[in-house]
């Protein structure tokens, strides 16, 4: 297990799923911001957490035990130096490789080895292996943003024709999901990469950056983070956004109130009880304790501006 060694200035496989929004914490224009940050040689931010670093902590005791129940050999878990595509501007590192004797495994529970998408896998050869590290329970197959879209990158990246997602779920259990090469996904990552470094390419000669449409508010947000004072006339197609925002703020604030009204009545059946049933329907309306705290200053903070994040909008006279 190394650190990071991928350049931030180009796609890496594990930055796949946010490229693809397949991640649940990042969106396409995240990264492709992060990667202009890294050409402008700005300091690379701090995302690191305990959880993040007992999975680098893990990461070797996870692959080694993956190894030994899939019969592998010359298992490398020191890979120093990134990985590069040799046909489209993508990179990756890489967590650990073993060699395959062309043992054929099938889905084997009590193992924890799941072959994911046919019946049985041939492992021949070099392939990748990737540890995990979760506290979710246990899935049959893992979610795509916690390996499978980044090993598809990575398989492709050095040819090989397996991987395996290893993940130690909540510290007790550990499965292996088994991959072969998918041909739909990896077309649509060189896709995907392809058009990522075009954006890249088109800042580079511009300075201007080719975002991709918003995947929700928040993300128009980040896109957008400063304003100026200043107005703009907007093309008529944003009369009909201005009236879906008034009519979904209208029918939240009536269902809200619907809401309120029924679990008000609803109250009122229970009084004192906490519990109800009716039906298939078991309500709960119990007391919750706190424990005592004590008093706490809250610090000064210095002050500071950012963007209003939602819309005011109001009739004009």
């Amino acid at each position: 297990m190394v650190s990071k060694v991928t350049p931030d200035t180009m796609m890496s496989a594990s930055r796949l799923p946010s490229l693809m929004g397949y991640s649940k914490y990042n969106t396409p224009n995240d990264e492709l911001q992060y990667s202009i940050r890294a050409l402008q040689d700005m300091e690379r931010p701090d995302i690191g957490n305990e959880a993040m670093a007992w999975g680098n902590t893990l990461e070797p005791l996870i692959l080694s035990e993956a190894a030994r129940r899939l019969k592998l050999s010359n298992v490398l878990l020191d890979h120093p130096t990134a990985c590069f595509h040799p046909a489209i501007p993508l990179c990756c590192s890489l967590d650990g490789t073993g060699w395959g004797g062309g043992q054929v495994i099938r889905t084997d529970p009590d193992k924890g080895i799941y072959v994911v998408g046919q019946d049985s896998i041939n492992l021949h050869g070099v392939g990748v292996i990737e540890a995990k590290l979760t506290s979710v329970r246990p899935e049959d197959t893992p979610a795509l943003y916690r390996g499978p879209i980044q090993l598809q990158g990575q398989m492709d990246i050095i040819q090989a024709q397996w991987g395996a997602v290893c993940v130690l779920y909540g510290g007790t259990e550990l499965r292996i999901f088994l991959f072969a090469p998918h041909v739909g996904t990896v077309t649509r990552i060189v896709e995907q990469v392809r058009d990522f470094q075009r954006r890249l390419d088109n800042w580079k000669a511009t300075g201007e950056i080719d975002f991709y449409s918003p995947s929700s508010s928040k993300d128009a947000d980040r896109m957008y983070p400063e304003a100026e004072d200043i107005e703009v006339v907007l093309p008529p197609t944003a009369e009909d956004l201005v009236e879906k925002i008034r009519v979904a703020q209208a029918a939240a604030l009536q269902a809200e109130t619907d809401r309120s009204k029924a679990e008000a009545d609803l109250k009122v059946l229970m009084g004192t009880a906490t519990t109800g049933v009716i039906g298939n329907w078991k309500v709960s309306w119990p007391m919750r304790s706190y424990a005592a705290k004590p008093a706490k200053v809250t610090p000064a903070k210095e002050a500071y501006t950012i963007r209003q994040s939602n819309l005011s909008i109001k009739e004009r006279k």
